[in-house]
């Protein structure tokens, strides 16, 4: 090419660049070229705390394209949230709007209708009440009510939890103060339930039948279990010492583990913790997989946290414990185990939020009324079934067969 015609392509490059420059220009700020894009939005939006929120929530757009993401809602407070959005001419725009995120849910609380204490005892009973709160990790956890523990008597009192945000919740209940609390006491057992008839009862539900074991089984004769019918076993791989202490194996877990697999008995983990922060949780499930080497599972990782009498000794929120437990399970599921989380009716009704695993249900009842979704049902603790001396927990699988 010769330099004349290079001077001319240079030069219709040049040209168009600030042609199209200019155009872009024009487009944008001539008045006869403005947007048709109307966004909508309250001078100030409102949200709970740790609701999966969204702009799209707050904003809506006409003649554009809003560009949605998730907000942040984990802090309390008034804040300016920046978005995102394309105009009618497909032009990136950015805007902003006014949100406050509050807490309007009250603390909860669970006690007992009547506590029983004997004459010049102390009071240490009222640090077991569970009383926590979705966001506030040491709300104000008060009796209310006149009462001695140096007075024989029945006292009406009033368990109060406020949160920092004024959320208040009262549950009433009556302290018996007496002289001897073993003589108004009355030991009562509650009947076993035989495996065999469990099978019965729910033989036509489509389920399978299973049984989950500890140390606290004792020597198991595992061909006896088998034989009984028993079509899935949960072991208790390990457990927390304490709360912030190590992880120790179950004494008798690889006795279980062992025999249950030679008895080609489909198999899952269960792990007892005391994490009060998502780094120990995570560190546990390390530990758990660590100790899964050389064992395949047919069945999930499970994380049993049930420190509910200590709760308020750990400083933490139910979101807070709810993303421990997420913790474990998460590192289960990237080690490629399947998680699952165990826990009552009651506490999974008020405490545990939805989860992405699968959930281990227990609820001592023959039939249950917990709506939401569960792989398995601990019915009964109450449990007897030959090759195991003592009571075992008996357990619904709700697995493909």
């Amino acid at each position: 090419m010769k330099k004349k015609e290079k001077r001319i392509v240079i030069f219709l490059i040049v040209f168009f660049l600030l042609f199209g420059g200019i155009s872009l220009f024009l487009f944008d700020f001539i008045p006869f070229r403005k947007e048709k894009t109307i966004l909508s939005f309250e001078e100030l939006s409102m949200t709970e705390v740790y609701s999966k929120a969204k702009i799209s929530d707050f904003i809506r757009i006409e003649n554009g394209k809003l560009v949605d993401e998730v907000i942040d809602t984990s802090k309390l407070g008034e804040y300016a949230i920046s978005f995102s959005y394309y105009n009618d001419y497909g032009r990136l725009r950015k805007s902003s709007f006014r949100l406050l995120v509050s807490d309007t849910t009250s603390p909860l609380v669970f006690l007992s209708s009547s506590y029983t204490l004997k004459k010049d005892s102390g009071d240490s009973f009222k640090d077991t009440i569970l009383c926590g709160d979705n966001y506030d990790k040491t709300p104000s956890c008060t009796i209310e009510g006149e009462y001695s523990l140096n007075q024989v008597g029945e006292y009406p009192l009033s368990f109060v939890a406020t949160d920092s945000s004024g959320n208040s919740m009262k549950q009433n209940f009556t302290l018996r103060v007496v002289e001897d609390t073993n003589s108004t006491s009355i030991s009562t057992s509650s009947p076993t339930i035989d495996f065999l008839s469990v099978k019965e009862q729910y033989k036509d539900m489509n389920v399978s039948f299973g049984i989950d074991v500890s140390k606290w089984q004792g020597d198991i004769d595992w061909e006896q279990v088998k034989n009984s019918g028993v079509e899935f076993v949960m072991i208790r791989l390990g457990t927390q010492i304490g709360p912030k202490e190590g992880s120790k194996l179950d004494d008798y877990f690889l006795k279980n583990i062992k025999g249950a697999k030679e008895a080609s008995i489909p198999v899952g983990v269960y792990y007892y913790s005391y994490a009060s922060s998502k780094k120990e949780a995570r560190e546990q499930a390390k530990w758990v997989v660590q100790n899964l080497k050389g064992f395949d599972l047919d069945l999930p990782v499970v994380f049993d946290w049930e420190c509910y009498s200590m709760f308020r000794s750990f400083s933490i929120s139910f979101y807070d414990l709810n993303q421990i437990a997420e913790s474990f399970l998460k590192v289960v599921k990237q080690k490629g185990y399947q998680p699952m989380l165990y826990a009552s009716k009651n506490y999974l009704e008020k405490i545990w939020t939805p989860f992405s695993s699968n959930v281990w249900l227990a609820h001592y009842t023959k039939q249950t009324d917990y709506q939401g979704d569960y792989l398995m049902w601990q019915l009964t603790n109450q449990g007897r079934i030959d090759g195991i001396k003592g009571k075992v927990d008996i357990d619904l699988g709700y697995f493909k067969k």
